[in-house]
């Protein structure tokens, strides 16, 4: 069983991202999508943090639960409206529209957004 869809930024892209937190003291970007209490151990992890909704493995195992259980994790708030699945959502409507607009012509509205002003 697939745990997550694909990824709009490859395992690089998110590391550097991850790196520039102030929170973040190292990362760690050839790990499996599962996090183990072994693998929190192998890298001195003291918690498993996660968003304040569910987290299931492969096994369909909630991980914050199984955690929780074991005084290893923080929860934290995720911002309101802002989600992975409705932004890939909003990046799939806009290669959608990109694509029509490939084969219609452009509007005069949008001639005239693009249009470069001479220099």
């Amino acid at each position: 069983m697939e745990v997550k869809g694909p990824t709009i930024l490859n395992i690089d892209e998110r590391s550097i991202i991850l790196r520039a937190c102030k929170w973040t003291s190292q990362v760690e970007s050839d790990t499996p999508y599962t996090v183990s209490e072994e693998l929190l151990d192998r890298f001195k992890c003291q918690f498993y943090i996660h968003g304040d909704d569910p987290c299931y493995d492969a096994n369909d195992v909630e991980l914050c639960g199984y955690f929780q259980e074991r005084g290893r994790f923080k929860m934290i708030q995720r911002t309101p409206g802002v989600s992975t699945t409705s932004i890939t959502g909003k990046l799939l409507q806009l290669a959608d529209y990109l694509k029509k607009k490939e084969t219609e012509p452009a509007s005069e509205d949008e001639m005239r957004l693009f249009k470069v002003p001479p220099v």
